[in-house]
């Protein structure tokens, strides 16, 4: 794996701790433990002593560790979580291949680049990618991480750092060593974060999504290494399960949800219309009424709320209270509910929903009524 030999010892010292609201801080000159976010990377994980290392960060000139527990300042053994660096130089690896093979394919630049804990993030500078992008793109990368090709690391310092064509600019705050990451003629890059020694170690690159962020950029998730054997796992599994309860091949799977949907928006449209048609019918009944309780189906509450006029009315529908009339403003009403029964609501002056902490009677609503508008 290649990392910087400042995070390949096995001591820390400790300068000082401080605890604030529970939570204890180790502060450091140096560490081992690779901050949280510097490079767009992932931190590291691990132990300090016997105190687990929560998370790490840089503030000051100091690096700052959150810890578990409380340790007193002084040096310490401690022990790095490997499986994750693991984890971390595959995604970084896996981005410097990705990026580089965009510019291959289509001459897109990265102008940023997040890990998470569960895929990581590109920012391209482009407003759109047609699809046959994204797959040549990723097509490139794994033929790359197939290739099994070294993964170089060039220590050099900025004068240095100008025979080389790197895939971005150094920034001018630079100043001394520079490490490069070169991957095959594809991509060189300055780089401090890890990296695997072979690109075959990544095993596989994989874009599960797209995001146009700020207007004018395309945000690309994907997945490498370990975490793609998981994502292909999840969804896998995910296909199979729709599968059987679908009756259907995965390959007719789209096709068999389309059809359901169809026949959903049909009977939705159907059930609206019976709905609209039961609450016409209902206005009619209570016509001669000022206040009308109501339970029932939720769509024959809304339409119904609608087209009442002179009446007030409450309707039910097994979770919330519908409450609609073109006499009385309704806001009043669902404040005195809140007032005397707790719960929440809202809305405007002709309609409102209330959510009261547990059902309340016909006869509860009715003495609300009466208080409120004086009947």
């Amino acid at each position: 794996m290649k990392i910087q030999s400042v995070y390949k010892s096995d001591k820390l010292e400790i300068l000082k701790i401080e605890e604030k609201s529970g939570k204890y801080y180790a502060y450091a000159l140096s560490s081992p433990f690779y901050p949280d976010g510097k490079g767009g990377q992932l931190g590291d994980r691990g132990r300090v002593g016997n105190v687990d290392v929560l998370s790490v960060s840089e503030r000051d000139g100091f690096v700052i560790h959150e810890l578990a527990g409380m340790i007193e300042p002084g040096i310490y053994d401690v022990q790095i979580n490997q499986v994750r660096r693991k984890d971390i130089a595959q995604q970084h690896t896996a981005q410097h291949i990705l990026s580089a093979a965009f510019i291959e394919v289509a001459e897109i630049e990265t102008v940023s680049f997040h890990m998470g804990e569960e895929y990581s993030t590109i920012d391209l500078d482009i407003p759109f990618l047609e699809p046959e992008v994204i797959e040549e793109t990723e097509d490139l990368a794994n033929r790359i991480v197939q290739s099994c090709t070294q993964v170089e690391e060039i220590l050099t310092d900025v004068e240095g750092a100008k025979a080389f064509e790197l895939r971005k600019p150094l920034s001018d705050k630079i100043k001394g060593e520079v490490r490069l990451i070169k991957i095959t003629n594809l991509d060189i890059s300055a780089c401090g974060g890890f990296h695997v020694d072979n690109t075959g170690e990544i095993g596989v690159v994989k874009i599960i999504d797209l995001e146009k962020v700020k207007g004018n950029l395309t945000r690309v998730y994907f997945v490498a290494g370990e975490r793609a054997i998981r994502y292909f796992r999840k969804y896998n599994n995910v296909l199979k399960n729709l599968s059987r309860l679908l009756t259907s091949s995965i390959d007719e799977l789209n096709q068999r949800v389309e059809k359901i949907l169809d026949e959903l928006r049909e009977k939705s449209s159907l059930l609206s219309k019976v709905s609209q048609d039961y609450a016409e019918l209902l206005k009619r009944t209570v016509e001669n009424s000022d206040f009308v309780y109501l339970e029932g189906y939720t769509e024959v509450g809304n339409f119904l709320s609608k087209i009442v006029d002179n009446q007030f009315l409450v309707f039910y529908d097994g979770s919330k209270y519908i409450i609609g009339s073109k006499k009385y403003d309704v806001r009043n009403f669902v404040k005195a509910l809140i007032e005397r029964f707790g719960g929440k609501g809202g809305g405007k002056e002709e309609f409102a929903n209330y959510i009261p902490n547990r059902k309340l009677s016909a006869t509860d609503f009715e003495s609300v009524f009466s208080e409120v508008y004086n009947r």
